[in-house]
């Protein structure tokens, strides 16, 4: 990443939360108020439409002190809505580059010159006639965004990404910073995406994540069988039972299986996993093994015999009964027999 795109990022993470306040309270000429039909007549005038078209070739060409300068020539009601129409235009091209994001920036920075009143029953509210500044700081803020996901793509492919720095400060940062990385997990190469769920036995730091979005991502993208344990292991949320749901899809393939077993540790997944355990059709040797030693269990065995039950293996469990010493497995499966009933 180049010297000036760090810088950028930098600036608006100290700059970006106060733009509003900043626009705001800066001193200068007071907002004039317009209606809003003034508003929409001067957007959709044609010698205005025509005007931002010319003036979008300066800022394709980032020709920024001609277009400025250009801009400084119009009255003001005019330049405002130019100025809209040229943000919507680089909406409408979203490919930015730092001069681009700059003069984005500059326009997300500026104070309203004009402002539309509107009136209610019993309320007044007054608002910014011409809403290009909130429209540039979006474009500058998914810019930035992009650039800092192209730097943790390059820190993961090098094996320095440390996922509890890349996942630490405030809730905002922490949610744009785990979005990043489960867009970015896809695109890495195995290597490194091994080398991030490694991670996840050394360092403790991870066990505190407030979800469990990155801990089933990067189970699923890695297979790593210490990643899964930690994710049956922690409080179910829509991210565990997602990647529940897709392995019971994958089934019976002999890894997604096994995980299948592994997650009905979890309380709150269990029914879930018996229940894909049990559909498979025919049930793997392995599955049956391990669903015959979880019916002689004393919290889970009734469970899973009336999964069972479910499925059409009446026959099976009365041979089972009938086999068996257990009277755990017995009185689970007799028990279940007689809900049925």
């Amino acid at each position: 990443m180049r010297l000036g795109q760090c810088m950028l990022i930098g600036w608006l993470a100290t700059h970006m939360a106060v733009a509003s306040a900043t626009a705001i309270s800066a001193t200068g000429i007071p907002a004039i108020q317009i209606s809003s039909q003034t508003v929409t007549e001067v957007l959709t005038a044609p010698h205005s439409q025509s005007r931002a078209t010319a003036l979008a070739t300066l800022y394709n060409d980032n020709d920024f002190r001609e277009l400025e300068f250009n801009l400084s020539l119009l009255p003001p009601l005019k330049q405002e809505a130019i100025r809209s129409l040229l943000v919507d235009h680089a909406a409408a091209h979203p490919v930015l580059d730092q001069y681009k994001a700059n003069w984005l920036q500059s326009q997300a920075l500026r104070k309203p010159a004009f402002t539309v009143v509107e009136q209610g029953d019993g309320y007044t509210v007054t608002q910014t006639a011409f809403h290009y500044a909130t429209k540039a700081r979006a474009q500058v803020t998914r810019w930035a965004q992009m650039l800092k996901a192209q730097a943790m793509h390059a820190q993961a492919e090098r094996g320095e990404l440390i996922l509890s720095q890349w996942l630490a400060g405030d809730l905002a940062s922490k949610t744009v910073q785990r979005d990043i990385l489960l867009a970015q997990l896809p695109s890495l190469s195995a290597q490194a995406i091994a080398q991030l769920a490694a991670q996840f036995s050394t360092d403790k730091a991870l066990l505190w994540l407030p979800d469990n979005a990155v801990i089933a991502a990067l189970a699923a993208a890695s297979g790593d069988e210490a990643v899964y344990h930690l994710l049956w292991r922690r409080r179910s949320d829509q991210y565990s039972l997602t990647e529940l749901n897709r392995l019971a899809q994958l089934a019976p393939e002999p890894m997604a299986t096994a995980q299948l077993m592994a997650a009905t540790i979890n309380p709150s997944l269990k029914t879930s996993a018996y229940r894909a355990l049990v559909a498979l059709q025919p049930l793997p040797v392995s599955t049956q093994d391990f669903l015959s030693g979880r019916l002689a269990d004393v919290s889970d065995g009734q469970l899973v015999a009336s999964e069972l039950l479910s499925q059409g293996y009446l026959s099976w469990l009365e041979q089972l009964v009938t086999g068996s010493r257990n009277q755990v497995l017995q009185k689970n499966i007799k028990t279940a027999i007689s809900r049925r009933l």
